[in-house]
């Protein structure tokens, strides 16, 4: 017993030490990287309101402002880091809703590199607490989460990807974290309406994250979890409006989001090639065949999924109110559900975006009773898929540079979390 706790504790160490070398390294890059995106949500939040610039999703006034803020890095301020993003912008894209940008507001009023140096702080906290807490809430020990921060920080290309750029998925899978906390209480408990406060606003910040709800709602449906199903559309219902009440109040006027809709529409998602990042199975048909099947890919992936759903619904009396980690088991599968549907049809999926697959990656490496091998035969498909997503392990072993054979192999690692993920839907309640 004394051996197997000093094994135990040795390994969590271990662990830790590591976590803390990816960490380092996270930092490191951080600090050397100009933060492209993170520079426009800056720059675009800066000017809400000015009088030259009716509107942020206005095409005339996309090169004109990147034209002035190119001059204003040698003015305004002495940093070499805000140049290096200033020329990467020379004419906006700003493609974000104007809740994001709203978000943004209070980070104007400091300088880029005070700005920058705040938001990579606590985007590389809020990355590595968000491991931990998923990790721990689906059944995993802590040493497995404190190794679940090491792979991601040491080999996860999607995370460096978006630290490099500054973009915000790390700060969204914190927000998926504390959003599977919530929801992993009772049925009837009053943090319910949080949870779906949050879903409602994370929907609204960043919309990869539409078909979650769906998911979700079929989910407990399904499971005759109606409580909570009520609690939570009240929250997502009140979290939207308070995001739009926000974002009008920093905007003076809902109308940005009618602007935002008619600039996706003008800029479809379709145009970024894969050379710059799009990994998405719908880009890589198109660059095949020249058609654009992100409506059926969706419509499938979606299908399937809630077929899935329905035929693991639950069978005889299910309880209204469940133990928080089945429930966090539950919701966790049920959301990485949505997701796998939006990563697998959306016409634009960039690298970053990948970090949202690790909710659903941790909860299919858990230890669960299955009969059989079929336990052992999931988490080893899932540590392949894992791998696959990761790139740079594979692209350092192989040689691999191409960006068409880096995408091929992202979506197969996505195919096998998504395939893996309808087969836990599926498996029938008693």
């Amino acid at each position: 017993m004394e051996a197997g706790r000093s094994s135990g504790g040795a390994a969590t160490l271990l662990a830790a030490v590591l976590a803390a070398a990816g960490l380092a390294q996270a930092w490191e890059l951080g600090r050397r990287s100009a933060g492209s995106d993170f520079y426009q949500f800056w720059m675009v939040a800066g000017v809400i309101g000015r009088s030259d610039v009716p509107s942020v999703y206005d095409e005339e006034a996309h090169a004109r402002l990147g034209s002035e803020f190119i001059r204003r890095s040698f003015t305004d301020d002495v940093s070499e880091r805000r140049r290096r993003a200033a020329r990467e912008w020379q004419v906006l894209q700003p493609t974000a809703t104007p809740l994001l940008y709203s978000a943004f507001r209070p980070l104007t009023g400091l300088g880029y590199e005070h700005a920058h140096l705040l938001f990579r702080t606590v985007s590389l906290a809020a990355v590595a607490a968000a491991l931990v807490a998923i990790t721990l809430l689906v059944g995993h020990s802590a040493a497995t989460a404190l190794l679940a921060v090491a792979f991601v920080t040491l080999a996860f290309h999607p995370l460096k990807a978006s630290i490099q750029v500054g973009n915000v998925s790390e700060l969204q899978l914190a927000a998926i974290a504390g959003y599977l906390w919530l929801s992993a209480g009772p049925d009837a408990a009053r943090r319910q309406v949080a949870a779906g406060g949050l879903l409602g606003a994370l929907v609204l910040i960043k919309p990869n994250l539409i078909v979650v709800p769906l998911m979700l709602a079929a989910v407990w449906i399904t499971r005759r979890r109606r409580r909570k199903l009520k609690l939570q559309a009240a929250g997502v219902v009140a979290g939207a409006i308070a995001g739009l009440l926000f974002s009008a109040l920093v905007f003076a006027s809902l109308t940005p989001w009618r602007d935002w809709l008619e600039y996706l529409a003008a800029f479809p998602p379709e145009n970024i090639p894969l050379r710059l990042g799009n990994l998405g199975l719908a880009r890589i048909v198109f660059d095949t065949t020249g058609l654009r099947v992100s409506p059926v890919l969706a419509a499938v992936a979606l299908g399937v999924a809630l077929t899935a759903v329905w035929a693991g619904r639950a069978r005889g009396t299910e309880p209204s109110a469940q133990d928080s980690s089945r429930a966090a088991v539950e919701d966790t599968v049920g959301l990485a559900a949505g997701v796998f549907v939006y990563l697998l049809s959306a016409p634009l999926v960039w690298d970053h975006y990948l970090l949202l697959a690790l909710p659903g990656a941790l909860v299919l490496l858990r230890e669960a009773n299955e009969p059989g091998r079929g336990g052992a035969v999931r988490r080893g498909l899932a540590g392949l898929a894992l791998i696959l997503l990761a790139i740079d392990p594979l692209k350092s072993l192989l040689n691999l540079y191409d960006m068409y054979a880096q995408a091929a192999l992202t979506v197969a690692g996505l195919l096998v979390l998504y395939t893996l993920t309808v087969r836990e839907l599926a498996r029938p309640r008693s």
